[in-house]
């Protein structure tokens, strides 16, 4: 688990004139920083200490984004590191799938993120049907965004040169590598296309209370759709919202409704 804090700066002084001047957001910022630098020092000798200075910590960060309406990938990266170091799965999940959505080509955010998703309680696999798809459609989903990215710029690039020597004549270059080219430049662009549209039209979620039941309803009159509790860091996509509830569906195609009292939205 990367549990070093992330230093930035520069962009804090970029968005600085646009903020209220009670307080220098870089300020604010290097206080967090070492807020997080003494926890981590205190972390075996004083856990005690450590814990209220990591709280501390998240709180200033939070503060640039919410107060300040700073919106920035290792910002949320930082938060959830300091959740984290708190034992607070759901936060420490939910900020990291918000920098994940910031920057999904981030391998910090995604080591530290599959590490908490491994600590949680609930194991919801994704079902069957799912995982033989993801099986399938490996590339679409082992490999980052801006890694399809470069796939497909090289992938299109050796396409075109391909046509371009035999159009100069050049018959040992078999038609197929062409052919294949292009399939793979239409595929990787179809699953660049897939995640934009599903990104915004797609609400998830976290559950960030140490547990909540999942009901059949919204309201609490309704039974529980399962034996046991949700716990922190359940993530869930939103299929329909209600007044305080969402209805919800798990990794493992279960659904449920959720108290929204109970979760936070990745926005």
């Amino acid at each position: 688990m990367r549990g070093a804090c992330c230093f930035f700066s520069a962009w804090l002084l970029v968005g600085a004139a646009a903020l209220p001047a009670q307080e220098d957001p870089a300020a604010v910022f290097a206080e967090a920083n070492e807020l997080f630098r003494q926890a981590n020092q205190l972390r075996s000798s004083h856990p005690d200490q450590a814990a209220a200075l990591y709280r501390r910590a998240a709180l200033r960060y939070e503060n640039l984004l919410g107060e300040r309406g700073i919106r920035n990938s290792k910002l949320h990266y930082n938060v959830g590191n300091a959740y984290f170091q708190l034992g607070d799965i759901g936060r420490a999940i939910l900020n990291y799938r918000r920098a994940e959505r910031l920057d999904p080509g981030d391998l910090n955010v995604q080591r530290n993120l599959e590490y908490s998703r491994s600590t949680r309680k609930d194991k919801l696999d994704s079902s069957g049907e799912g995982q033989v798809v993801e099986t399938l459609l490996f590339w679409h989903y082992d490999f980052a965004p801006d890694t399809r990215t470069r796939l497909f710029a090289g992938a299109w690039l050796g396409f075109w040169l391909v046509l371009l020597l035999r159009f100069l004549g050049k018959a040992w270059v078999p038609r197929e590598i062409a052919f294949g080219f292009g399939m793979a430049a239409a595929l990787l662009l179809l699953s660049l296309t897939y995640e934009a549209i599903a990104e915004h039209r797609t609400t998830a979620g976290v559950v960030v209370v140490p547990d909540t039941v999942a009901r059949q309803g919204d309201g609490q009159t309704y039974e529980a759709s399962f034996e046991d509790p949700l716990h922190a860091g359940a993530e869930f996509r939103v299929l329909e919202e209600r007044p305080d509830w969402y209805r919800v569906e798990l990794p493992d195609g279960r659904r449920c409704w959720l108290a929204a009292r109970d979760v936070e939205l990745i926005r």
